[in-house]
């Protein structure tokens, strides 16, 4: 069953470009109302999908939406913030136009994330929107200076897929063997 029809175009092509192996635990941060929570189930069959918003009418409605892969403990969804998140460990940590990256350095969202990712983890910050609009990258170097700071190695792309313009910002953990 697809269901992008009723998803914003920037989540569609944001989880594509994550594209998480089938048996991925994945970490979304900012998980609204569980768009993008939907999109990545069809992708993990054997997999399992946490969500976190800070907000609990966002949750609620991201529970609600998956809420099948809820009830077979395929997902969870927390109403917490990333920093005060304890994270289990992720394969794939995902965050979609979520301001704590962009507007600050994030040292405590980070460090959760850091202490989650499993050794081969990446983690995809995706800036754009659903206009065509070309997507913010003012930000970049800012936001690579708190990564690296972080102890990750990012890598910045700027991608179209299906009309839509991203800013994709796709890191791993420094550390050695990792």
């Amino acid at each position: 069953m697809t269901i992008t029809g009723s998803v914003p175009p920037r989540l569609v092509a944001a989880v594509a470009l994550v594209d998480p192996a089938p048996d991925a635990r994945v970490l979304e941060v900012g998980c609204g109302r569980g768009a993008a929570a939907a999109l990545l189930l069809e992708r993990l069959p054997g997999g399992h999908y946490t969500g976190i918003d800070r907000s609990a009418t966002a949750t609620a409605a991201t529970a609600a939406r998956i809420a099948d892969a809820v009830a077979r403990g395929r997902a969870e969804v927390h109403t917490t913030t990333l920093a005060e998140h304890r994270a289990q460990p992720a394969d794939v940590a995902l965050a979609v136009n979520v301001n704590a990256f962009w507007t600050g350095p994030a040292s405590r969202e980070l460090a959760v994330l850091a202490a989650a990712l499993r050794p081969a983890g990446v983690l995809h910050l995706v800036w754009g929107s659903d206009g065509g609009a070309a997507p913010r990258t003012d930000v970049v170097d800012r936001l690579t200076v708190h990564l690296d700071a972080a102890g990750f190695v990012p890598e910045v792309a700027l991608p179209a897929r299906d009309g839509v313009r991203l800013l994709h910002v796709r890191a791993r953990l420094a550390q050695a063997g990792r």
